[in-house]
């Protein structure tokens, strides 16, 4: 009679396991399948709201730069440095001096576009090409130097020792930049019309860089 206790306990013992491992399986699977389409379910809302995303920002670039395509905007601005030949993303630029330039304001000119900053060895020593530049009064020509990503107070700073009177702009927060881009600095292109007419990536001295531009904007001048 015991024995036959004994082995009744057992075997109710053994339901109640099995009964017990079922039911943890079944509760991790739904948990599981819940994980499973809540992950599902967040990445379909993170591809939307990156979509959407890329299409704001796409659609500025178009609104922003000559009523380009979305595509356009994309490919050009977003993906490859700028090459001869490609339209020039407009801008608009908080000046040194207090006043703003915008590149369409200047679609009649050849404009330089230098792209530098204070801590860049080549860029300080070529920068009184463009005061020479400046200082020549060219017909139909134009300048803006673009600093980047340095707080105002460091480009102030610089440009009152050194006495600079030409365009400088401020970027500092790459909102120019990131339409320009570039393995480097000094960064330096010539817009003829609104479209790349040449583009200079690095630099030697004031002197030797000066004779570049001015040859490379004479040239520009004499196609419009």
């Amino acid at each position: 009679m015991n024995k036959r206790k004994i082995v009744l306990i057992y075997c109710a013992v053994a339901l109640i396991a099995v009964a017990v491992a079922v039911y943890f399986i079944e509760k991790n699977n739904d948990k599981a399948a819940a994980n499973s389409t809540s992950s599902t379910e967040g990445s379909l809302d993170s591809s939307v709201d990156s979509s959407e995303s890329n299409d704001t920002i796409s659609s500025e670039a178009s609104t922003e730069n000559g009523n380009l395509s979305t595509e356009e905007a994309t490919e050009i601005y977003k993906i490859k440095v700028l090459s001869e030949g490609d339209k020039a993303p407009d801008f608009t630029a908080e000046l040194v001096s207090g006043e703003t330039f915008k590149l369409s304001d200047h679609s009649d000119e050849v404009v330089l576009i230098n792209f530098w900053a204070t801590w860049c060895g080549p860029c300080v020593n070529e920068m009184p090409a463009f005061e020479s530049l400046k200082n020549d009064n060219i017909d139909g020509f134009t300048l803006v130097c673009i600093n980047c990503n340095e707080d105002k107070s460091t480009v102030d700073q610089y440009v009152k020792e050194c006495g600079y009177t030409y365009n400088i702009a401020y970027d500092t927060d790459n909102s120019i930049g990131q339409y320009y881009p570039t393995d480097g600095i000094p960064y330096t292109l010539i817009i003829n019309k609104g479209i790349v007419s040449k583009t200079f990536l690095g630099a030697d001295n004031a002197e030797h860089m000066y004779k570049e531009y001015k040859s490379a904007v004479e040239e520009a001048l004499s196609s419009k």
